[in-house]
This record gives C-alpha cells, sequence and structure tokens, in this order.
C-alpha cells in the first residue's frame, strides 16, 4: 500500500477540500430538522438541568472560544460533550471536500459524538464552536461508568450515540472508495467497513469525482482501489490492517498490562463471553482479524436466534453485540489476527501477526467455523469478482438483475435464496442430497413464490 498524504492522521488540514479547479465547495444548508429527521428526539436528545447535574461527576468543565473545533473528522477527541452554554455546528465532510451541514445550532443540554466514543474511536464530524462554548467533557472510561451508574440516562445516551453512526452510515459520509464494481480488493473493502460499521461510499470510475480524482492522482492499475480517508490523505491498494490503522479502528495496548481475559474470535460467542466477562469488572481484551458477528454476521436474516421473534439480520445481531462489549469497556480489537498461543508462561501469552504479544491469566477461545470450498480446478482466481462466500447488500448490487448460481443446502443457503430473489433476474440452486435437511425446505418454501429453480 501506497498513501498520498500531506500531512498525518489527526492533523486538521483537509488538503482535498478544493475541487478539480481550486475552488472550496462550501457546506450545504442542509441542516437536519425535527421534521426532515426521523426519530429526531432519540437521536438529538435534551438533558434537563437536573439530568446534568447527575452526571457532572463523570466529567470536567472545559471552555471554547468561537470558531475553535471541539473535534474534526477523522481527528481524535478527549470525550463526549455535553452543552453547559454556547452554541455548536455539526458538519459531516468526506476527503473529496464533499460537506453536509447536520446542525447549525446545538445548544445547552445537547451532547455530542456517537458511538464510536465508547472506545475513544476518531469523530466522523466536524464539530465548530459558534459562540463560546462551555461544556462538560466525559471521556470514554467515565462516558462507560456514566452508562453502568445512571441506567436510565445511560440508556437515553447510549441509544442516540447508536443511531447516529447508523445516520452516518447512512449518508455515507467518510472514507471514500474508488475502483472498478467488480475489483476483488475494492469488494473485500467493502466488506471490511461496512462489517465494521464505518460509514463510506464507492465511486464508479466513471463518476465525475472519481475522474477529477484519478486525472489527480494518476494510478497505475494495481494501485486501485483507491481510498480517500475523511482527511483526505489517498490510500492506494491498502489491506484491511493498513486501511483500520489509518483509520484509527485499531487500538492501542498497554504492553505492561495483564488482562484477566483474552477473547480470540468476536463471533456470537466471542462477543458473549466479552460481555458477560466484561459486565462482571473483569479486563477483557478480544481480537478478531476480520469483523464482529463471525459468519452469523454475513447472514442477510437470520430466524431462530433466541430473543428475536420478528427475526433480526446478521449484521444488527453483531453491532448490538459489539456495542454491549464496548459498553463494558471490552478492549477490542479489529483486525487484527492472533497466530499463537503460549501456555508455557503465565500469565498466558496470546501471540499476534505481528510478533507482539498480549498477556491475560485466562484465554478463551472462541475462532469459529471454516469455510468450505468447492473441489473446483481454478475457483480461486475468481474469488471476489465473480465467486462469493455469502450474500450481502454488496453482493446484492453486484448481481443485480444477473442469473445467480446458489451452491447449498443449509440455513445460510435458504437465507441467501430468499435475499437474492428480489435482487437477481433468477437464483439456481443446486443442493447435494445430503443437504436437503427439513429446515432448509421450510426456508425455501418462503421464496418458491419468487423466480428460480433448483
Amino acid at each position: 500500500m501506497n498513501s498520498d498524504a500531506a500531512s498525518p492522521r489527526g492533523e486538521q488540514k483537509n488538503h482535498m477540500e478544493a475541487s478539480a479547479n481550486g475552488v472550496d465547495r462550501s457546506a450545504e444548508a442542509d441542516a437536519q430538522t425535527p421534521d426532515s429527521t426521523p426519530r429526531w428526539h432519540q437521536i438529538f436528545p435534551v438533558l434537563t438541568d437536573a439530568e446534568i447535574d447527575r452526571i457532572s461527576r463523570f466529567g470536567a468543565v472545559r471552555r471554547y472560544a468561537a470558531s475553535e473545533f471541539l473535534y474534526r473528522a477523522g481527528g481524535m477527541s478527549p470525550g463526549m460533550f455535553v452543552l453547559l452554554s454556547g452554541t455548536i455546528r455539526y458538519t459531516a465532510r468526506d476527503g473529496l471536500g464533499h460537506r453536509r451541514l447536520l446542525r447549525s445550532q446545538a445548544k445547552r443540554g445537547e451532547f455530542t459524538s456517537d458511538v464510536g466514543m465508547l472506545s475513544g474511536k476518531p469523530g466522523l464530524v466536524d464539530a465548530e464552536v459558534i459562540e463560546d462554548v462551555e461544556a462538560l467533557v466525559i471521556a470514554p472510561e467515565k462516558l462507560r461508568a456514566l452508562m453502568i451508574g445512571e441506567a436510565e440516562l445511560g440508556e437515553r445516551i447510549m441509544r442516540a450515540l447508536i443511531l447516529r453512526r447508523v445516520a452516518a452510515i447512512e449518508r455515507g459520509q467518510g472514507a471514500v472508495l474508488v475502483g472498478p464494481p467488480d475489483n476483488e480488493r475494492l469488494v473485500a473493502l467493502q466488506h471490511f467497513l461496512q462489517r465494521n460499521a464505518y460509514p463510506h461510499m464507492t465511486l464508479d470510475e466513471g463518476g465525475a469525482d472519481a475522474i477529477a480524482l484519478l486525472e489527480r492522482m494518476t494510478p497505475r492499475r494495481d494501485d486501485m482501489p483507491l481510498v480517500v480517508c475523511p482527511d483526505g490523505t489517498v490510500l492506494r491498494n491498502p489491506d484491511d490492517g493498513q486501511l483500520a490503522s489509518y483509520l484509527g479502528l485499531v487500538p492501542e495496548f498497554d504492553p505492561g498490562h495483564v488482562y484477566d481475559v483474552a477473547i480470540v474470535g468476536a463471533g456470537p460467542a466471542g462477543l458473549a463471553a466479552a460481555v458477560y466477562a466484561a459486565s462482571e469488572g473483569l479486563s477483557v481484551a478480544v481480537f478478531d482479524c476480520r469483523a464482529p458477528g463471525g459468519q452469523a454476521g454475513t447472514s442477510a436474516r437470520i430466524e431462530n436466534y433466541l430473543g428475536f421473534p420478528t427475526g433480526i439480520s446478521g449484521q444488527a445481531l453483531a453491532g448490538r453485540a459489539f456495542n454491549q462489549a464496548q459498553k463494558f469497556g471490552a478492549h477490542i480489537a479489529i483486525p487484527v489476527e492472533v497466530k499463537g498461543l503460549h501456555c508455557n508462561v503465565y500469565p498466558l501469552e496470546v501471540e499476534l501477526a505481528s510478533s507482539r504479544r498480549i498477556a491475560a491469566r485466562t484465554v478463551v477461545v472462541a475462532s469459529g467455523a471454516e469455510y468450505r470450498r468447492p473441489a473446483v480446478s481454478g475457483l480461486a482466481r475468481f474469488e471476489g469478482h465473480g465467486v462469493y462466500y455469502w450474500a450481502t447488500s454488496i453482493e446484492a448490487r453486484l448481481c443485480r438483475n444477473e442469473t445467480v448460481l446458489l451452491v447449498g443446502g443449509g440455513n445460510s443457503a435458504g437465507q441467501a435464496i430468499v435475499f437474492l430473489a428480489s435482487h437477481a433476474a433468477h437464483v439456481h440452486v443446486l443442493v447435494s442430497g445430503h443437504e436437503r435437511g427439513s429446515s432448509f425446505l421450510a426456508v425455501f418454501r418462503t421464496a418458491v413464490a419468487s423466480e428460480m429453480s433448483c
């Protein structure tokens, strides 16, 4: 991977704000309002004076002058800001210089940030002081304590932080991916960002913005895909780890800290272990080389998971578990691969792919299943551009109005049939005799109205 950066990540300069002709793009007058934003009062709740008094013990009062930034998109923030006086403005932007005014005036009783603040992740928007501000600043570790110590208020704040991240994902303003739609690496990066709930958008090479960027960067074919980070830095053909590191998604580890529990794998079992251990006050580290949710996280719909009688998508299930683990203070490192476990020392040591070792008194291995590949000669050449091992919204876009062959007869295959039938022109299903279980047939019957053959 190569990067084209005029400044390191976290510096407050967006060096790609200018358009191709050198003219800055001004912020659009598109402020969110109660009438235009569903669930407005849940996304932007206002704390009463009594509620501010209750949470004041978790933070410290700070003052900021007009025109200062509390934090910027892609930069670090000291914590969640609860406004005591003054006003701030929220503006979303991406590395291409596109801006969108979200809130023109946030006032007393409102608070900043989204769910990433639970683990101290970089901000997703610019928060600019309009009138001198006095604010209660609550650091991430204190914010997690607030969630537990003030359960009722914590529930309202947690809901707002989660909904803000959802809104940011829907806006798509964050990282910008550029490349041909069937590029294997582009598809992999889309999956990584989507499954890790990081806002992004993808530009086809033929679009106006993409053409302007390509003319400026003059990339070679092996530089694709390009990723434009929120601070304007352009990464050329990064892998998941390089992109995550630059976006600030990988946490720092204290080399002298000994965790009570280290968990290898962030699927449903690993995240459940993280929630239970962290909620008991244990120090917890979780490692996964891809994304939270494991195989379940790729499912379009899960109908048989306890507690969800109407079903839930794998992405939503993984997101809820991930946020719950963060709320209790679990230290989640994604994408970080574990390559070894050293049991001849105590505390035990988990060795990462980087050769760094993390010490823990207990290690839970919840590494999950390995995908089976059909024994077809040359199949690997088409993986990522024609052959896929899950059916998400990304694959649905790639096969829209195309003919699809789906191999398999388990529950995941049944869910994929139902999902893809509304996108593809035709779905053919290839099932071996021993896979025709009753659970598959039950799901298959729900999709029989769609055009497909078996």
